[in-house]
């Protein structure tokens, strides 16, 4: 848009020995355009003010609704109810079986399973020869391929604890989480150790105040009602309670060994599960079976806003979950649940990932940070989008939101099959051997059996053996065997003699000890290199493999910040286009500072010898108005072209003219004997500056 490039000045207003070039290649209706004063080196940049506004080239941020703050509103409420779903869901998976939600959702999958539509035998045929064809593939590939039976067969294993939960199936995270919940219930809650953590119902309260009284202190509170929800019959007076709670001083784990063995467990086989929940499943299942809904905690705090933020949970959550996508699904009593397919498990297991991949692992703050947010920007993207996009984007940016749950065990456990490379020149036996021997030999270390450094170099030596190749391996399956090396430095190294919890960034204090100032580096380029490769799969391997299907399903997902830099670039490169910029040379800024000397000379001449002014027709939209065509203005009604308008904007003559696209402009010839010209390699500067100028206005 043009603004202030010409106005109607009054009484004549403009000084009369201002001095004209004309151009015809200038915008609006006026092609003369007017000599700035003072025109230099630093103002050639031209006007900073009242000039054609173009963009930057810059893409135009999101604002108001579509920031972080103006997209609060609708955040917080999605966020707020989503909470009452989650908590909606997990009521629905305590108490019975039978009754509970994964159990519906598993028996309503074995229907569609069962029916008569997928029981046919054309799809039974057609499913047998899918599965035969599959297993001759991978049968044929592992035979024919060292590497391919290698990657299949063999991998490295995850030792960071963050590690192992992105690797976690449904189960195994189920699993972890009994331990999680076990250990709080067993504090009375989580930093602060309170009854209310322990959700107390008004009979509850009213039996520990009859037991203890009013004085009593949290923790025998604490103790007092889980004894009494362990074993209602044996812990229901004061006599039986009050004799465990004095034997705490002497016994510190009591309550821990009665509540396991009320379950079935000690605390020996506890720790044992707590090490590994993933390998110990089902038995983990069958202990929050037995806890029942009665072991239950709250997860979160008592602060202003933790209601907003607390949630819970109960062993029978737990149990229920664990049963509705097992294969020998068995009861609290014994009884043999009814067979499951594995439509039904996976119904059961799909609608639980979700509310794991909406929470992410992290609960209602979970939600807060990663699902509401990323729900809402689905919301912006659909709104924005054609509507041949908007099922694309809605189907997109939903897989974006939860499918984390898929991607990042996938991911890891290709980075760990790439790893696993580093064996290649060994059987999967000899894999496994080894490492159960590295895995001795460190426990060894740890529980100082090793008497001397000779005795421990030795013990090394012979679990050192145990990788000795038995295969040998062509150039192209040794450079892979160094790839996997590479990116698992930090794996089965040889622990520090009396020092064996000396690794990772702890190792730093080896620095010193120059024999093993190795396994510094390693550490941390064994890191490095992992966290590479998992961010590379991740990005370009498995997450296209969930979000290309969807595209050629429902089309291509819009992405509104993606098309505010296409807008942007489109924008600047058309700029170039129109307006290149030029640099003035030389001989312009030569010219221009020449002619302002000769116009400062001309302004303290006398009054006759100054330069008459061009007199110039008005436009063609004035001409009609006007009894004779080409009369000249008068003093009353010149249009001067200018950078800025002068005329007030409250003046009823603002803005009234409006610049045509074609010169209407004539000068007077008559007018123009008496002005001084200039040698003509000036005019030609000049042209050429101004037409410059006139680019830039």
């Amino acid at each position: 848009m043009v603004q202030g490039f010409g106005a109607y000045l009054d009484k004549n207003q403009y000084p009369m020995n201002a001095g004209y070039i004309t151009n015809n290649t200038g915008f609006g209706a006026a092609a003369a355009v007017p000599l700035l004063k003072n025109v230099n080196k630093e103002n050639l940049q031209g006007p900073q003010q009242d000039t054609m506004q173009f963009s930057t080239g810059q893409p135009e941020l999101p604002t108001g609704e579509d920031d972080m703050f103006g997209s609060l509103k609708y955040t917080l409420p999605l966020w707020f109810v989503m909470g009452k779903g989650i908590d909606l869901y997990n009521r629905h998976c305590t108490g019975e079986y039978n009754k509970s939600l994964p159990a519906k959702l598993a028996r309503f999958g074995d229907r569609i399973a069962n029916s008569s539509l997928l029981n046919n035998s054309y799809v039974q045929k057609a499913e047998d020869a899918i599965q035969s064809r599959a297993h001759n593939i991978v049968t044929r590939l592992k035979n024919n391929s060292n590497i391919i039976r290698n990657l299949i067969e063999k991998s490295t294993m995850p030792e960071w604890s963050m590690a192992k939960f992105a690797m976690y199936t449904q189960e195994q995270d189920l699993a972890n989480e009994f331990n999680t919940l076990f250990d709080r219930y067993l504090k009375g809650g989580e930093k602060r150790p309170a009854l209310r953590h322990l959700v107390p119902s008004k009979e509850e309260k009213e039996f520990i105040k009859s037991i203890l009284g009013s004085g009593a202190s949290e923790v025998d509170k604490i103790n007092c009602l889980q004894l009494r929800r362990c074993n209602p019959l044996k812990y229901n007076n004061e006599q039986a309670i009050k004799a465990v709670l004095s034997q705490r001083t002497a016994k510190p784990e009591i309550i821990k060994e009665i509540l396991l063995k009320e379950i079935g467990c000690d605390i020996a086989t506890y720790e044992k599960y707590k090490a590994n929940p993933e390998k110990y499943v089902k038995e983990i299942r069958e202990l929050a079976l037995k806890a029942g809904k009665d072991m239950k905690v709250y997860h979160g705090n008592y602060s202003i806003i933790g209601p907003l933020f607390r949630r819970q949970s109960n062993m029978s959550q737990i149990g229920n979950k664990l049963l509705s996508v097992s294969k020998d699904a068995v009861d609290i009593s014994g009884n043999a649940v009814p067979p499951k397919t594995a439509l039904g498990r996976g119904l059961s297991k799909t609608v639980q990932g979700l509310v794991r991949g909406a929470t992410f692992g992290g609960g209602k703050a979970g939600l807060l940070i990663f699902a509401a947010p990323a729900l809402v920007d689905m919301y912006m993207n659909a709104k924005e989008a054609p509507d041949e996009q908007k099922a694309g984007t809605i189907a997109y940016w939903l897989a974006e939101a939860f499918s984390w749950v898929a991607t990042f065990p996938a991911s890891m456990r290709l980075m760990h099959k790439i790893g696993g490379l580093r064996y290649l020149d060994m059987t999967a036996n000899q894999t496994e051997q080894f490492r159960k021997a590295l895995a001795e030999f460190k426990e060894n270390n740890k529980a100082g059996k090793f008497a001397t450094e000779a005795e421990f170099n030795e013990a090394y030596k012979k679990v050192k053996s145990l990788k000795t190749p038995t295969k040998k391996l062509n150039w192209f399956e040794k450079g892979l065997k160094g790839l996997g090396t590479l990116i698992t430095q930090d794996y089965d190294l040889k622990p520090s003699w009396k020092n064996p919890n000396l690794k990772g960034i702890k190792s730093a204090g080896n620095v010193f000890k120059w024999k093993k100032i190795g396994n510094f580096f390693r550490h941390g380029a064994g890191a490095a290199g992992k966290f590479a490769l998992f961010f590379g799969i991740m990005g370009y391997v498995v997450t296209p493999l969930i979000t290309k299907p969807l595209e050629w399903l429902f089309g291509k997902p819009y992405d509104r910040y993606e098309e505010a830099e296409k807008k942007a670039a489109a924008e600047q490169q058309a700029i170039q286009n129109v307006l290149p910029v030029q640099g003035a040379s030389p001989e312009v800024i030569s010219a221009i500072d020449n002619f302002n000397i000769q116009m400062d000379a001309a302004k303290n001449t006398p009054k006759t010898s100054v330069i008459p002014p061009i007199a110039y027709v008005k436009s063609q939209d004035s001409i009609a108005h006007d009894s004779t065509e080409n009369k000249l203005t008068t003093d009353e009604n010149r249009y001067i072209p200018s950078q800025n308008c002068g005329i007030p904007k409250d003046s009823d003559d603002f803005r009234t003219y409006i610049p045509a696209q074609v010169n209407q402009i004539t000068p007077v010839q008559e007018q123009i004997k008496g002005i001084t010209a200039i040698d003509q390699r000036a005019d030609n500067a000049l042209s050429q500056a101004f037409t410059l100028l006139n680019r830039r206005i």
